[in-house]
């Protein structure tokens, strides 16, 4: 089952009533915001999912899988599975971005596993050191 914001985002870029405030890019694999009093006053307050500000919308497209484009002068954001005219590869961005963080939860999960191993190493030295220094 497809996120409801992928499906959201999609068809709010989708929309052309909208396009003075966020449009498709000419590459149709983005999109330009490119008014963020307008985004904050017409587009934010019709989804619960989009968050109340600008600044928490892009928090929220960077948790989505979106990628900031660099060397754009406007604010434009887009993924290889965002395209124009291909809602049905919203699915395979979903995948792709869910599957990304399984990984950084895992490799989390691995660094934390190894710090408490090697905490419990120093622990046990430190034992040991202080059991000989008894013994003396």
């Amino acid at each position: 089952m497809l996120s409801s914001f992928y499906k959201k985002i999609y068809n709010v870029v989708d929309d052309p009533s909208l396009d003075q405030i966020i449009s498709w890019s000419k590459s149709n694999n983005s999109f330009i915001v490119w008014n963020l009093e307008g985004l904050e006053r017409e587009v934010l307050p019709k989804s619960i999912e989009f968050g109340k500000h600008y600044l928490k919308f892009m928090t929220e497209l960077k948790f989505y899988g979106f990628k900031r484009i660099k060397g754009s002068a406007q604010w434009e954001f887009g993924h290889e599975y965002f395209v124009r005219g291909q809602p049905e590869l919203l699915v395979k961005m979903m995948f792709k971005t869910g599957m990304k963080r399984i990984e950084e939860l895992a490799a989390i999960r691995r660094a934390k596993k190894k710090k408490a191993k090697a905490a419990k190493a120093k622990a046990e030295a430190e034992v040991e050191n202080r059991f000989q220094q008894l013994r003396i």
